[in-house]
């Protein structure tokens, strides 16, 4: 368990592959016997639960990087601890009817996430590389991601009339903004890595008009404005297109990790045409915000995750069979799961459960180990 402590990406990964394993497990415990309250916190904890720590792990590990900045070691074991410990009490409280164990759970989380933001936000502040613009844009969805654990905690002490805006805050101002974020600055740099001769095109108002579009769907979600809403998703489904073409998609494809993020990435412009299908009126229920946190961010995640930690560990940056075959386990699990929602279908919300469920077993199995061991190439990290 030492080795944890080596990096942060060693910790932050390690936990987040134990809560999302936990957490996958909770509700497929919980889903058989559904109820309105047992949805308001799926719709919360999913979100707030296990991202935050990947999302820890990349930022804390490529963060400094891209501000020429020293690697950032400093307490992340306690961040991390406090994250995860905050998270399984959330589930335990659930669970037993506890309710003082979630507000305190809650708590926990939001103190440990408010200490790392303010690490990140020093730590761009101290830059001196000229281009932060994915930096200030990461602390942006970070400081989402802190109002969300707060709303999080008022419905926790009893103000349930928060669930939703957390919910808003959570998927469309924390999470998906640093996903295109990291999408933004990372899917051509690989590819142009990958594909030759490639032309890198990573314009600022294309990730400027990310951010707005995602503004403007968390006021419209927040407060049911969906004129707002519609205007967002419109913004994110167009801007996406332009970009899987752009960034010549098509030909990023022979390369299996490459393959991951470019195939995960059009699940953005089908979760906001979804999205902007919503808010005209049609009645498409939870299949876009699914279509976003599953397909897009889920799928996205096992990419970035598997590359994360093949590169850092010395192991070769190439997908196995196995990880080929989970990844689009996931995908089929998403789309089962819009599927669920757009047919009024719970038996497709069942079998994706358990498909999600297996594959992250088969996941997590495979990279839990490679934390706890030293990197395959001998060197330090």
């Amino acid at each position: 368990m030492q080795l944890l402590r080596i990096a942060p990406h060693r910790l932050y990964f390690f936990s987040g592959m134990l809560a999302i394993l936990v957490m996958f497990g909770w509700w497929g415990y919980r889903l058989p016997a559904l109820s309105a309250g047992g949805l308001q916190t799926h719709a919360m904890l999913m979100p707030l639960g296990f991202f935050p720590l990947f999302i820890l792990g990349f930022t804390f590990t490529a963060g400094p990087k891209w501000l020429a900045m020293p690697d950032e070691k400093r307490g992340f074991v306690l961040a991390g601890a406090s994250y995860l410990t905050g998270v399984a009490a959330q589930i335990f409280s659930d669970i037993s009817g506890l309710s003082w164990t979630g507000l305190a759970g809650s708590v926990l989380m939001l103190l440990a996430w408010l200490g790392v933001t303010l690490r990140w936000a020093g730590i761009c502040g101290s830059s001196a590389v000229k281009d932060r613009w994915h930096g200030w844009v990461l602390l942006f969805g970070m400081m989402h991601g802190a109002v969300a654990m707060f709303t999080l905690m008022l419905v926790r002490a009893g103000l349930s009339q928060y669930a939703v805006p957390t919910t808003a805050l959570a998927v469309f101002g924390f999470l998906l903004p640093v996903f295109l974020n990291v999408c933004h600055r990372m899917l051509p740099f690989f590819s142009q890595n990958v594909v030759q001769p490639y032309q890198m095109w990573k314009p600022y108002w294309l990730l400027a008009t990310w951010v707005v579009c995602c503004e403007l769907i968390v006021i419209g979600q927040g407060f049911a404005l969906p004129v707002m809403t519609a205007i967002g998703a419109a913004g994110l489904c167009l801007s996406s297109m332009t970009a899987l073409y752009r960034w010549q998609s098509y030909r990023c494809l022979n390369n299996r990790l490459l393959a991951m993020l470019h195939y995960a990435f059009v699940w953005l412009p089908v979760s906001a045409a979804l999205l902007l299908a919503q808010a005209s009126g049609l009645h498409t229920g939870s299949a876009a915000v699914h279509g976003f946190a599953l397909g897009l961010m889920g799928t996205m995640l096992i990419g970035f995750v598997s590359r994360v930690s093949f590169g850092h560990s010395g192991r070769p940056l190439q997908a196995p069979d196995w990880l080929w075959l989970v990844y689009w386990a996931a995908h089929f699990a998403a789309a089962l799961r819009v599927l669920a929602s757009l047919l009024h279908q719970a038996v497709l919300m069942q079998v994706s459960l358990t498909i999600w469920i297996i594959a992250l077993l088969v996941w997590g199995a495979k990279l839990l180990p490679v934390y706890l061991q030293p990197r395959a190439d001998g060197k330090a990290g």
